[in-house]
């Protein structure tokens, strides 16, 4: 059995890459996935065009629930080599007797995927994240089952909603609007910087500004029950004077629940746990 598993495993492998990669690179970049036919021996695939195809990440693992083992792999084309950026991510899966599936994905910095049962139908979903670069530190997140061999994507959870105002003696006022509980920043720490900017006087409020609270920073898989079944735990960043005035951050995590995700738990707080930080990048500085 296992002479079988290493002779199917390392000629799948070369085939399965080669055709993805030379599929890729004329690919003009569709938001769907495609399929195609079991690929060829390694000796009848087409290299790469260019060069700039890359596996990032491969892993043996039944995502279809055939009962053997897929070939799923990320990879990513670069037009500069040299740059850590991604034009274009691919995710594609192949089994035993069955198409290739390529799913093609937005390109970004740093991305990883991981495995994990989202929905609650007893098989692993594939979950693959990358930063998106720029000082706002977004990063783009997609869930994909492919249950039978046909892939479908997981909407992600729509970001919080929330209301918040400056209040006087340096105090933020927030309410979450999915439920209705309300949060009070404190901003004393930095009230020089809101008086020089006329924002206060004294702490008093001079000239009320937009605080806004940002997309998702981070969007990542947590199994918080520890019952085999993953959650998503996001991050909001909270800004006030200028994209770097960090006052806090809204964090939240969703379940999956009859075909839609529910919001388990919400709230605003000021500093993040070790497990919630995302790693900064370079890219961030932009």
């Amino acid at each position: 059995m296992s002479w079988f598993r290493k002779s199917f495993t390392i000629p799948l492998r070369a085939a399965a890459i080669g055709m993805l990669l030379s599929s890729a690179l004329s690919f003009s970049g569709s938001a769907e996935a495609f399929t195609q036919a079991v690929p060829p021996p390694p000796s009848q695939v087409t290299p790469p065009q260019s060069g700039q195809g890359q596996l990032i990440q491969t892993r043996e693992i039944d995502v279809t629930g055939d009962g053997k083992l897929e070939m799923v792999s990320l990879v990513g084309l670069k037009s500069d080599l040299n740059s850590p950026y991604y034009d274009k991510l691919f995710i594609s899966v192949v089994g035993q007797g069955q198409a290739q599936v390529v799913i093609p994905l937005e390109g970004g910095y740093n991305p990883k995927m991981e495995f994990c049962d989202f929905i609650h139908d007893k098989l692993p979903q594939i979950y693959v994240t990358s930063d998106t670069g720029g000082s706002g530190g977004f990063t783009s997140n997609y869930i994909y089952s492919l249950k039978n061999n046909v892939p479908t994507a997981i909407p992600m959870p729509e970001p919080l909603h929330v209301k918040a105002t400056f209040k006087n003696n340096y105090k933020v006022k927030m309410k979450i609007e999915e439920t209705g509980k309300s949060f009070t920043l404190d901003i004393a720490d930095r009230k020089e910087a809101y008086e020089q900017f006329g924002i206060y006087n004294q702490g008093k409020i001079v000239k009320p500004i937009i605080v806004n609270v940002d997309a998702y920073s981070l969007l990542k898989p947590v199994d918080v029950d520890r019952d085999g079944f993953c959650e998503l735990k996001g991050v909001q960043r909270i800004t006030g004077i200028a994209n770097a005035d960090t006052l806090g951050y809204v964090t939240s995590v969703w379940r999956w629940h009859k075909g839609k995700w529910k919001l388990k738990e919400a709230a605003v707080t000021q500093t993040l746990t070790t497990s919630m930080v995302r790693a900064p990048s370079l890219e961030d500085e932009d």
